[in-house]
């Protein structure tokens, strides 16, 4: 057996999974609904998937090195645990193709106007294939190094923007809208999606991986941040008006700034697109990647690069049925449901199970 990866490995893929496509458009999804108390919202987000991430992290615990494809079945017996991984595969590849068409759609609206969606979509995908040809450590050590320059990038970004914008437009800072908040959260639940990666990694639980919550922990109170200081930022730039007319409020907002003392930072947006775009790769590459995982496991009679190159070739025709932003923004709004379920359900479900066979001492 392979060497269980390191706790860091393990937190920055899953940075690399949450943090994506979501971040152009949290700032208006936020100040729509709630206004400049949208921080609250994140916080109460952050929150949720921080107990998403005890359970799976408990599941991990009591199963030690197994993923949920062995310890579902375990649970609640092969028919049942075949189901869930049929769901968890559909959800994963739902996530993939919605972000692959989003981002090409955003891609070919802002910057590259005249270039077909297909041509953009077969490109990344290439690219999509090509990396999933390696096993997850190699992914873990790549993501590693990609996230250590994407939060620093990040946090200098918000400094910048923030100097830009004006205080009194992110006032009041408290401001508790009950009905804006309910309405708000199903909303940014998918700039929260990439947690549930925890279920197809196995951790060694008495060597390598004891601390492991902590770091979870620490990499999602650090994305926590990252997303109030985006919202924040663009907001004091734009103000809570303006910035709810644009889907790709975070674009908006950096396209309205410059710093002249800084010659080369006076085209922010074409430095901020390269990382934007490295994320959302993370995202896509991770969603698969559980997809794969999962179906390897299940067919394992099946070579792996085969599975790979089907799944690709699934996402690209998938991405060619929504042919409108509404259309895409609806199955946005199902995949996000379907994302409750795999993140707060279904862990829950299982750990209830855990304890009661616990209690009856059948584990």
């Amino acid at each position: 057996m392979k060497e269980p990866l390191t706790n860091k490995q393990i937190i920055f893929l899953i940075f690399s999974y949450i943090v994506g496509y979501g971040i152009i458009s949290l700032p208006k999804n936020i100040a729509e609904n709630m206004g400049t108390g949208g921080w609250i919202s994140i916080v109460i987000g952050d929150i949720i998937i921080i107990f998403s991430a005890f359970l799976f992290t408990y599941l991990a615990k009591t199963f030690n090195n197994k993923t949920i494809f062995e310890y579902s079945r375990i649970l609640t017996g092969t028919f049942i645990s075949y189901c869930i991984i049929f769901i968890i595969s559909i959800y994963s590849i739902s996530t993939a193709t919605v972000i692959t068409k989003l981002t090409c759609e955003t891609i070919k609206l802002s910057f590259l106007i005249n270039t077909p969606i297909w041509a953009l979509t077969t490109f990344m995908l290439i690219v999509c294939f090509y990396t999933l040809l390696n096993d997850i450590h190699i992914l873990g050590r790549v993501f590693e190094i990609f996230c250590l320059a994407f939060i620093i990038f990040a946090i200098v970004l918000d400094v910048a923007i923030f100097s830009q914008g004006e205080l009194t437009d992110i006032k009041p800072f408290f401001l508790l809208d009950v009905k804006g908040l309910i309405k708000t959260l199903p909303k940014i639940i998918f700039p929260f999606v990439g947690i549930e990666l925890l279920a197809v990694i196995p951790m060694d639980f008495k060597k390598e991986n004891k601390k492991v919550f902590r770091y979870i922990l620490g990499i999602l109170v650090i994305i926590g941040i990252i997303y109030i200081l985006n919202v924040e930022s663009s907001i004091s730039v734009m103000g809570v008006d303006s910035i709810i007319h644009y889907e790709d409020a975070r674009f908006a907002s950096i396209r309205r700034i410059e710093i002249d003392a800084l010659q080369f930072l006076k085209r922010l947006d074409s430095i901020f697109i390269v990382a934007w775009l490295l994320s959302t790769f993370g995202t896509i590459v991770l969603s698969l990647y559980m997809a794969v995982f999962l179906l390897n496991k299940l067919f394992s009679k099946i070579n792996r690069n085969i599975i790979v190159f089907i799944l690709i070739a699934i996402v690209f025709i998938l991405t060619l049925i929504p042919t409108t932003m509404d259309m895409l923004r609806q199955a946005l709004d199902y995949v996000s449901y379907l994302g409750i379920g795999i993140l707060l359900v279904m862990p829950i479900l299982l750990s209830i199970i855990t304890l009661i066979k616990k209690h009856f001492k059948k584990i």
